[in-house]
């Protein structure tokens, strides 16, 4: 299918999948990397995909060749790479001899505003990177519009964060490097109703009354809310009638998302 195989460390391909291993990287290059079988084929389907890169010692699996015939059927750069230099550029330790390069998804809040969103997910600060993916994942999976993480998150496009939201990033608007204050004035001006999840909230999640347009909340694992969510936002609680301080961030985000849809039936 493809008859040349990559032997050099000094290939472009290889040096951009390198560079792409950092968030200065990521930001120069205006791209990021995805591995694994289905996460490329979520980046293929979202046809987003700047370039494809295979394990020579995979090749022939049916789980690689189903990708990499799309790849080329969209005329995405492709190509086959010594198993010792493929290994070189993943992160899992697991890897299934599969990854793509892919152009930076992010828009500007200008850009996602215009659109109009209904239903908005926001990271205030969250720092570890498989919370910042699960909540990626929760948001498309409870239908929201956008993703928005504010200045002081992770990088979305982190390997980490990427593996984590399992493709959930190729379904929404994604906004990142936001500072709160600015995010939250615009949020009020244009009408949403914003709610954060919050222990010390004033009325139980169950019984608040959720509207559409919404943005939804969810602090730093460690300090919680930022202070100007504090002062725009509803704060509720999630009851813990148990002896538990807090719940992590993924559970307290799955808990209050799907009680939103349950309300509103999404």
């Amino acid at each position: 299918m493809l008859d040349v195989t990559i032997s050099s460390a000094n290939n472009r391909l290889i040096k951009l999948a390198r560079q792409l291993s950092t968030r200065s990287g990521r930001e120069k290059n205006k791209a990021f990397v995805v591995e694994g079988a289905r996460a490329v084929e979520e980046a293929l389907a979202a046809r987003v995909c700047q370039a494809v890169l295979v394990d020579e010692s995979q090749i022939e699996k049916p789980s690689i060749l189903a990708p990499l015939r799309s790849a080329i059927e969209q005329t995405v750069e492709s190509a086959v790479v010594e198993t010792r230099l493929f290994e070189g550029l993943i992160e899992t330790p697991a890897p299934q001899g599969i990854l793509a390069v892919v152009r930076d998804l992010s828009w500007s809040l200008q850009e996602v505003f215009k659109k109009t969103p209904q239903f908005i997910v926001v990271s205030d600060g969250l720092q570890d990177p498989g919370n910042l993916g699960t909540l990626v994942r929760l948001a498309d999976a409870v239908g929201a519009d956008t993703f928005i993480a504010t200045r002081g998150s992770v990088d979305i496009f982190n390997p980490k964060v990427v593996r984590a939201s399992m493709g959930s990033l190729f379904h929404l608007q994604i906004v990142q490097d936001i500072e709160s204050g600015q995010l939250a004035r615009q949020l009020k001006e244009l009408g949403y109703a914003v709610v954060a999840a919050d222990v010390r909230g004033g009325v139980d999640h169950f019984d608040y009354r959720f509207n559409f347009p919404i943005a939804v909340v969810f602090g730093n694992e460690g300090r919680g809310l930022s202070p100007e969510w504090k002062q725009c936002a509803e704060l509720v609680r999630i009851p813990m009638p148990g002896k538990a301080e807090s719940l992590n961030v993924g559970v307290a985000a799955g808990v209050l998302l799907y009680e939103i849809i349950r309300q509103l039936r999404v």
